[in-house]
């Protein structure tokens, strides 16, 4: 197996992309970034008061989406009647 050539500072290169605006984040930071770039997380909303400041509430689930899961997200827009309707057509 060949071995790992790091670079100076330890880290496994990078394909040429420069990441070094990494290394100012916490770990907190780095965690958000990659929960929103994976789509684990999503902004559930964006609250600002009456001084500007803002909050963004985030939201996500740390279990992985079952088959369930992916049925009941298909049906969000199907009305209970419809459901009922085919399940009286089987």
């Amino acid at each position: 197996m060949p071995k790992r050539s790091d670079n100076k500072k330890g880290c496994p290169p990078s394909n040429g992309l420069d990441l070094s605006f990494l290394a100012g984040l916490t770990p907190q930071q780095l965690a958000v970034i990659t929960g929103l770039l994976s789509q684990a997380l999503s902004v559930d909303s964006v609250l600002i008061d009456k001084n500007k400041n803002i909050q963004i509430v985030l939201g996500g689930s740390l279990r992985k989406k079952t088959k369930a899961d992916k049925l009941l997200n298909e049906l969000s827009d199907v009305t209970l009647g419809e459901i009922l309707d085919s399940i009286k057509n089987l």
